[in-house]
């Protein structure tokens, strides 16, 4: 009996490498989530450090030139705030694009794995039905060559 073997399976392997591409990426791009979610908890609990520097100043008659600057720092990381959730809003959305991709990579390899599957189903049920015929055909050689009369 010859080997199974499946028509499309460059195709198969060409769809199983792009999954893998894409996992990569989603992967990738979900770390860089990570790391620009973490820049801006650092930011955030800088703008609460310097704020809370700031009100203790205030409340010990600091310099208002002093105090200006503290304010003026305060709003340089508010605005570093804003710019890193704009970052953060891009970096979710590129994140999005690179989930759908790998939702449609795997549902193209999952449809070309499913006629893999039934391929080879129909390759095993001719196989069966070839050993079940040769089997056959030996039995009944057997029983014309006399092996019936062994009661």
């Amino acid at each position: 009996m010859k080997k199974f073997l499946f028509k499309l399976e460059p195709l198969f392997e060409y769809r199983n490498r792009l999954e893998e591409i894409s996992r990569k990426d989603f992967a990738e791009a979900l770390k860089r989530l990570d790391e620009e979610d973490e820049k801006l908890s650092a930011l955030r609990r800088l703008y609460a450090r310097a704020s809370e520097e700031a009100d203790r100043l205030k409340e010990d008659s600091i310099h208002p030139e002093e105090l200006g600057m503290y304010y003026s720092y305060i709003a340089t990381v508010k605005d570093q705030i804003a710019g890193q959730e704009a970052i953060l809003r891009s970096v979710r959305a590129e994140l999005e694009v690179k989930r759908a991709g790998l939702m449609k990579a795997s549902k193209d390899k999952l449809a070309i794995g499913t006629m893999k599957e039934k391929s080879f189903a129909a390759y095993r049920e001719t196989v069966e039905k070839e050993e079940q015929k040769i089997t056959d055909d030996m039995n009944s050689m057997r029983f014309k060559r006399g092996g019936a009369h062994e009661d």
